[in-house]
């Protein structure tokens, strides 16, 4: 959704909240009634709440520092921890002006005139200082800027004597990646070249075969009477064919030799040249560790509890990609540990457990893989609650539910819009982080494996490969075509005898180290056509695809070869279809496509792990209340929702809101909590007591994100949670989606 329809009114309402600030505090000054005083005040810090909440609903996150800090001051004003002194009234009116120009500057897209840190800084004690401005760089600056997507070097040693020292010049990204590609490609024409070298070996076998040949032939000729002159002529002519045939295959060999040499050298220079270029974009996975333990801190005083992290293998490198693709996955993790994982201290004593709890993220290097771990010693995960919350939720009939083992309930966890928590927050509920987890790993080609233990914590590894521009694959024949698969993926081969296949729960299966594995036909999945010549009863070669908890045997026709191979994105045409993820060209030239695992898993499983649910029938569009006292907050809202296809009426207040309930009904309600009047906590409890609507979803939205408040939330009976400055359109959606089902 476009945003920028609403900059307008923000900095209107931004212009009108700051000038009851002015006001406000100008007024303050002259009153001596304290019941007057405090109403002002409270006047005033509405006006500096909604400006901050505006902001970060916005992404203006410049405003929303510098009002969250305004907001704080004028807080302990309200609870009497700080006097009003001519000097903080005006500390306080230069935060006013530094204000408007920040937000003029956000809605204009233009550099402030403000430095935000400055400004925060007239708040912190000592003499005021001044609101300094950013002073324009000069033209002729030695050093410009590096582009957004330039990399970052590593630190270079001091400028010490010629030849000394490390020296490091940065380069962009975009640049290095082109790099990679082309010495991928390279591995691609040594492929080529070895296809070649192939060629001469079986020239130098047909010289070979061309030479006896001419001797068997010579054989012959002398078993047959011949005049003295014939037997000369033909001597002649046999003579001068073995010589030149001895000629061809000296040359053939010294060719051979000579351009296996050749091929040797340029092959050690080529992966010479992968492994620096390789080298020069891997970066330690200590550069996404650094934000885990302030996400752990926060998270713990959010939630009330107290939680420790320990860090392991800060020093293991992987290629930038895939770092890029592990980061929101790992900090889902280590959020989803810290508040679903870790239990209260009063919970944690009960079971004899150390108040503190602990996290450990810890990564190593195994082969041309990373393995990263995360460890707590928390509650682990209780299949059964698992296999009834999927139940409830409906995405599994309760009698599939309750067959499944243990080992594939945890699976569960990663289902879209799978979630235990009791109420959505913005740290949890909304059934969406561990999705992403999975979604991220799966394009990395790697895969999840959970391990839990009710009452003694859980552990999930997550394994990936070092780099995404080559692969290990292995080919298979399926009919007469040619396919690959990520290695990664692949747990190890099988024979499949057709005599010994057992049916369970009406699929083909296979026993294997002690497990039933179902057994799918490659071919079938991909709807291509295999080898009819087989006899039925004759054994066939199967690949073992997916993580150790969730494994299907695909019968192949043929296991062909196991290479390096350089992955080509399939372009936008096939960009929508999930059953290739890109294809590899072979030493000859012909392409191969690189079949997904995830996709083979789904289809081959799908049944048996996701019961179809029938369709609803159609019903009528959903009618919302969306409930604020800013205009551009509730507007912005308003127009999200009636985007979606929701019917959305809209309350200025609680008081409002309550009329408006009270005359109609409605689906869902959307407030803010502080608000005159009746603030949004007041408002949700009047709603369940008053209007006794205990089945109507409330979402609060809103600037306050302590626990106590999300408590208060879900005392008063909400059901769910958002913190503005983690809003954004689709995380409501995502909120209302979960609460009411699909949009229409």
């Amino acid at each position: 959704m476009d945003l920028s329809a609403f900059y307008n009114q923000f900095r209107e309402e931004t212009a009108e909240n700051v000038r009851v600030l002015s006001d406000g505090l100008l007024a303050i000054e002259g009153l001596a009634d304290d019941q007057a005083r405090r109403a002002e005040i409270d006047r005033v810090f509405r006006a500096v709440h909604t400006i901050k909440g505006s902001a970060r609903m916005l992404g203006f996150e410049a405003v929303g520092r510098l009002a969250h800090e305004l907001e704080s001051v004028l807080g302990e004003l309200r609870q009497g921890r700080r006097a009003l002194d001519r000097d903080l009234a005006g500390r306080l009116l230069r935060g006013g002006d530094a204000l408007l120009e920040l937000s003029a500057a956000a809605v204009d897209g233009r550099p402030a005139a403000v430095d935000v840190d400055v400004a925060i800084a007239l708040f912190g004690g000592g003499p005021p200082p001044a609101v300094a401005t950013t002073p324009p760089a000069p033209p002729d600056a030695a050093a410009p800027p590096a582009p957004p997507d330039a990399a970052a070097p590593p630190p270079a040693a001091p400028a010490g004597p010629r030849g000394g020292g490390t020296r490091t010049v940065r380069v962009r990204v975009d640049r290095l990646d082109r790099m990679l590609n082309l010495a991928g490609e390279l591995m691609v024409g040594q492929q080529v070249l070895a296809n070649h070298a192939d060629q001469l070996a079986a020239m130098r076998q047909l010289a070979r075969q061309q030479e006896r040949a001419i001797q068997e032939l010579e054989e012959e000729l002398d078993r047959l009477r011949f005049s003295a002159v014939q037997r000369h002529a033909i001597d002649q002519r046999i003579a001068a064919v073995l010589s030149v045939a001895g000629q061809i295959q000296g040359a053939t060999q010294r060719q051979a030799e000579r351009f296996g040499r050749h091929l040797g050298q340029s092959d050690l220079l080529v992966r010479d040249l992968e492994q620096e270029v390789m080298a020069a974009r891997l970066i330690p996975i200590s550069t996404i560790y650094a934000g885990l333990p302030r996400a752990v801190r926060d998270i713990a005083e959010a939630t009330g509890k107290s939680v420790r992290i320990e860090l392991r293998g800060e020093t293991v490198e992987l290629d930038r990609k895939v770092l890029e693709l592990l980061q929101d996955p790992l900090l889902h993790l280590v959020r989803n540990a810290v508040d679903h994982g870790i239990e209260p201290a009063a919970e944690r004593a009960a079971a004899g457990k150390p108040e503190l709890g602990s996290i450990e993220v810890s990564a190593e290097a195994i082969g041309g893989e990373v393995r990263v771990t995360i460890r707590d010693d928390g509650r682990g995960i209780d299949p059964a609650k698992l296999r009834d919350r999927a139940a409830r939720m409906g995405l599994l009939r309760a009698e599939d539910a309750a067959r499944l083992p243990d080992s594939e309930t945890l699976d569960l966890i990663f289902l879209p819009g799978f979630s235990t928590a009791p109420m959505v927050t913005d740290i949890s509920g909304r059934g969406v982080g561990l999705d992403v987890v999975r979604a991220n790993i799966n394009e990395l080609s790697g895969h999840v494996l959970v391990e839990s233990q009710p009452g003694h914590g859980t552990q999930i590894v997550l394994t990936l490969p070092l780099t995404l521009v080559t692969t290990r694959v292995l080919l298979v024949r399926l009919g007469q075509a040619s396919f690959a698969l990520p290695a990664s993926g692949c747990q190890g081969t099988i024979w499949v005898h057709h005599d010994t296949l057992r049916s369970i729960e009406g699929q083909p299966t296979v026993s294997h180290d002690g497990r039933d594995i179902v057994v799918r036909p490659m071919a079938d999945l991909l709807g291509v056509a295999a080898d009819q010549s087989r006899r039925r009863g004759e054994r066939e070669p199967a690949l073992l695809v997916g993580s150790p908890q969730r494994m299907v045997a695909l019968l192949v026709d043929a296991l062909l070869d196991e290479r390096e191979a350089v992955v080509k994105p399939l372009g936008p045409i096939l960009a929508r279809q999930r059953s290739y993820s890109g294809a590899i060209q072979l030493g000859d030239g012909s392409l191969v496509l690189l079949i997904n695992p995830l996709a083979l898993i789904q289809m081959a499983g799908g049944a048996r792990q996701a019961p179809a649910i029938a369709a609803p029938a159609p019903r009528r569009r959903p009618r919302l209340l969306v409930c604020d006292d800013s205009f551009t907050t509730r507007e912005l809202i308003r127009s999200i929702l009636q985007s979606a296809g929701y019917e959305v009426a809209a309350a200025v207040d609680g008081a409002d809101a309550l009329d408006k309930l009270r005359a109609q009904a409605y689906d869902l309600v959307v407030s803010d909590v502080e608000m005159p009047h009746v603030d949004g906590f007041q408002l949700t409890a009047r709603i369940r007591s008053e209007l006794a609507l205990h089945e109507l979803p409330v979402v609060l939205i809103t600037s306050l994100s302590s626990e106590d408040h999300r408590r208060r939330g879900l005392e008063a009976g909400a059901q769910a949670y958002i913190v503005k400055s983690q809003f954004d359109q689709g995380s409501l959606l995502e909120v209302i989606q979960q609460l009411l089902g699909p949009s229409p």
